[in-house]
């Protein structure tokens, strides 16, 4: 796997089924655990396939459907190293 700082990284785990909160929905992600400096979360295609999912960057915004709903999320950039997940 390429991580997000463009090292070549190995899966270390995969954690799946997890339950990620986004607003009020509850969607399922698999997670691919690498070892890298970087708290990051990279959704793959599949995750925009499977919920309808749109990424409107000129828009900072991420639409999609879950639950039989649909959402729309503000996208915020938070570059501090003091950032908290």
């Amino acid at each position: 796997m390429v991580t997000v700082n463009g090292q070549k990284s190995p899966t270390l785990e995969i954690v799946k089924n997890v339950q990620l909160k986004i607003m009020d929905a509850l969607v399922l992600i698999n997670i691919h655990v690498v070892d890298s400096t970087k708290e990051e979360l990279l959704i793959g295609l599949n995750w925009f396939f499977k919920y309808k999912a749109d990424l409107i960057l000129t828009k900072n915004k991420l639409k999609f459907e879950a639950q039989k709903r649909k959402f729309k999320v503000k996208i915020i950039n938070i570059t501090s190293s003091n950032a908290k997940v």
